[in-house]
């Protein structure tokens, strides 16, 4: 699949609303429930995950795994697709390095960084 930015920003919605109670809103396996004693929540921030193939994180989502239900009964196969665009955009956003921001903008991270307080 193409990924396009509304497709992200689906993926986005759909993610707040079926995997933020559990993975957090950053994916980091921190959300709400486990504040409620689910334990073994998926870091998706983990180095085995961002290696992790797509097809297999849409399996995991589609039939469940460990503590993990299954959703493929409860989210579109599109949906799903958007998700995982979604948490690809989230482990980048967490580990992103200076060489992933375009040499002509790079300048404007000084600014953005100097005018908080």
């Amino acid at each position: 699949m193409r990924v396009t930015p509304a497709m992200v920003a689906r993926g986005r919605q759909r993610f707040h609303i079926n995997c933020e109670p559990c993975h957090g809103a950053t994916g980091m396996g921190n959300g709400i429930v486990t504040q409620y004693g689910l334990v073994g929540v998926a870091n998706f921030q983990q180095q085995r995950l961002r290696d992790m193939p797509d097809g297999e994180i849409f399996n995991t989502i589609t039939n469940g795994k460990n503590t993990m239900g299954a959703y493929g009964s409860n989210i579109a196969v599109e949906d799903r697709w958007a998700i995982i665009s979604y948490i690809r955009a989230l482990q980048r956003s967490q580990n992103a390095t200076l060489a992933d921001v375009p040499p002509g903008v790079r300048g404007t991270l000084d600014q953005q960084t100097a005018a908080k307080p």
